[in-house]
């Protein structure tokens, strides 16, 4: 069994040194996402001990990102200097996987990040933490379908009332 465990103040080196693997996969629309080649990479990577950043990227007119990320606190590991000032000096505890949905539908501020699990349980565990991570990320696509078509109608309904407004 793997333990991921990380300082805080390790974890702050590795972002700055860039040492998480990354790696991004494009899908043409919802019908095309390919969760497996995500799973294999995170678990491969997760294997060796590393910090994970691995995105499916949705492609649109406002492109949805699905990302798993290892981290020590709900943040993604793009905001270093958010992440080092929380963490700085804090002791070993276990990485976590986070699940992060990015979209202008997604929530107000465009981000959404929850917790999946520790680095452990995702490893020792893969089927269950697999369905929890697809299924959420199920619901959150769903979510932005639904506030993005409601976007649409408000937006063709403003257009609309200016188009009569102007007519009159």
């Amino acid at each position: 069994m793997i333990n991921m465990e990380l300082e805080g103040n390790a974890l702050i080196e590795r972002l700055k040194q860039d040492e998480v693997v990354t790696k991004t996969y494009t899908a043409a629309d919802q019908s095309t996402i390919n969760l497996d080649d995500l799973f294999d990479f995170v678990t491969v990577t997760l294997e060796q001990n590393q910090l994970v950043s691995a995105e499916i990227v949705i492609s649109g007119d406002d492109p949805i990102r699905l990302r798993l990320e290892s981290n020590l606190i709900n943040l993604p590991l793009r905001y270093v200097n958010n992440i080092s000032k929380i963490v700085i000096n804090d002791p070993a505890k276990e990485v976590n996987l986070y699940i992060i949905v990015e979209s202008p539908y997604v929530s107000h501020s465009k981000l959404r990040i929850d917790y999946a699990s520790t680095v452990a349980a995702y490893l020792d565990d893969f089927d269950s933490v697999a369905g929890k991570i697809a299924s959420y990320f199920d619901e959150k696509l769903a979510l932005i379908n639904e506030n993005g078509a409601k976007a649409a109608a408000e937006d063709e309904a403003a257009e609309t009332t200016e188009q009569n407004d102007g007519e009159a």
